[in-house]
């Protein structure tokens, strides 16, 4: 019997005789490349390639993409590897499959940036981002690396059975030692003086100080780009769009106008056109004054324009018999007739195939902080309203880059304060303003959905030192009345858009 001690000829010896055999080749390629998907999948729920790449020293970008190649290549050879031995009964194979899973698994912890938040740290309790880490994240990736070359390891002195089934507790004592030291590793990591850590930020990109954050994250001055005075116009008239929603009956317009006498922000002369039979001929304008009035009247666009969004999309298949549960439906309580009948029922912004295609893209890649929805699924006030601007865009030729550039100001005005964190993040991290900040980038999952605002918000909250700003909540809720944005300015914590509940 050959000694069980582990060697590289040894190792050699195993890949040649689990490799004989193509099965296992196949396996270990289709491992890999898995793991690589998975590894980019978890990345982009925390940044871009381009933020990755233009935040952070050529170094730490190298390092991390070769890191993460490598622990792919390892994960594909030791899941052939297990599943050899598993298929020849060893009674090794849960020792080596363990290792090789939690190697696999902080090898996935690591994905991301030093600056943004990494997406699977809050499943161990690690607060904030990569940055906590000496290295940065590296650490994490070669320790994984390492784990996953014990699990190959051990693996394949069980393919050639030179260990004895009497050291077979050992082993197994062993991995558990070295996974509970690993962990134990992670979690004091974060703990080391400031002075120990590596930045791999590039100058100018850092996590944030109280004096520059002061100087850069100032809310009244982000208030005043995510939501600039002159508003933002899509070019196209209102005409009598509100005169058709209340012929359609999904406005009762004396509810419609009751709503907004309450709330103390009377229609205005022009805003009354567009229930009048001529209508308006004034351009669409977004604007602190109006972006609750336009909340509604799209939000009603959104549920009466016949759309197979609405006809055969996620909405329809989660809301089977009842429709009606959804915030974007039963909170519609100013119709004149019941949901079935003027859901869905309006030609107001007819799309052909290659439209549709367009519109059915970009609702997809669009999100709201009050959920995890895109607008693809609008099932709140905000996805619903947000879908009546975007086809009606849609069926007036509007490009592709100009529906994100609509899509991140309807949303800037109906969220400010979420839209504001998004604004502050792009100031620290590039050092760029609102305006040139990429829309798609604006409003995707990874920074606008609820759990991608609530781990920028967090971010945030870990890396600045300044006291809330006075910022507009704007129209949080998901009913009609709800909805109603907070007059002028007050003392605020940036709060999330408000519950998606009837």
């Amino acid at each position: 019997m050959k000694s069980c001690k582990s060697t590289l000829k040894n190792v050699q010896t195993a890949l040649k005789k689990v490799f004989k055999d193509p099965l296992y080749k196949f396996a270990a390629v289709s491992f890999t490349f898995n793991f690589l998907a998975l590894d980019y999948i978890i990345l982009i729920q925390a940044t871009t390639f381009r933020v990755l790449f233009s935040q952070n020293t050529l170094f730490y970008s190298i390092a991390s993409v070769v890191l993460s190649i490598l622990t792919a290549l390892l994960f594909g050879v030791s899941s052939s590897m297990i599943i050899y031995l598993f298929k020849k009964k060893k009674k090794e194979a849960g020792t080596s499959a363990s290792t090789g899973f939690f190697g696999t698994f902080f090898g996935a912890i690591a994905s991301g940036c030093p600056v943004c938040g990494a997406y699977l740290l809050p499943l161990f309790g690690v607060a904030g981002s990569l940055a906590v880490f000496p290295f940065q994240g590296l650490e994490i990736r070669v320790l994984a690396i390492l784990l996953l070359i014990f699990s190959i390891t051990q693996s394949s002195n069980s393919v050639l059975g030179i260990c004895k089934p009497k050291n077979a507790k050992k082993r197994k004592m062993l991995a558990g030692v070295i996974i509970i030291l690993f962990l134990l590793i992670l979690f004091s990591l974060p703990k080391l003086p400031a002075n120990w850590k590596i930045k791999f930020q590039q100058n100018g990109i850092s996590t944030g100080t109280s004096e520059s954050v002061d100087t850069v994250s100032d809310l009244v001055s982000i208030y005043d780009q995510v939501n600039p005075e002159e508003g933002f116009s899509i070019d196209i008239e209102y005409g009598n769009m509100g005169y058709q929603l209340v012929q359609a009956g999904v406005i009762d317009f004396d509810k419609f106008k009751a709503v907004y006498d309450r709330a103390g922000l009377p229609l205005t002369k022009e805003q009354l056109k567009v229930f009048s039979e001529e209508g308006s001929n004034e351009k669409i304008t977004i604007n602190r004054e109006n972006s609750y009035f336009l909340l509604n009247l799209f939000w009603a666009f959104g549920l009466a324009n016949e759309n197979p969004i609405l006809t055969e999309g996620q909405i329809t298949k989660y809301g089977e018999a009842q429709i009606g549960s959804f915030a974007s439906t039963g909170g519609w309580t100013i119709a004149q007739k019941p949901l079935e009948e003027f859901m869905a029922k309006s030609q107001l912004a007819l799309l052909d195939e290659e439209e549709q295609a367009l519109l059915q893209s970009v609702a997809e890649s669009v999100y709201r902080p009050c959920c995890g929805n895109s607008t693809a699924f609008p099932d709140c006030n905000h996805g619903m309203a947000l879908l009546g601007v975007l086809e009606l865009m849609t069926a007036n030729g509007a490009s592709e880059d100009e529906l994100y550039e609509a899509a991140k100001y309807f949303s800037a005005f109906w969220f400010p304060s979420q839209m504001a964190d998004v604004a502050t993040y792009f100031k620290m991290t590039e050092g760029i303003d609102f305006k040139d900040v990429d829309a798609r980038v604006a409003v995707s999952e990874a920074f606008f959905s609820g759990r991608g605002w609530s781990q920028l918000k967090g971010w945030l909250n870990q890396n600045t030192e300044t006291a809330p700003s006075s910022v507009p909540q704007g129209g949080g809720g998901c009913g009609v009345s709800s909805s109603a944005p907070t007059q002028g300015t007050q003392q605020v914590q940036p709060a999330g858009g408000g519950g998606c509940g009837v």
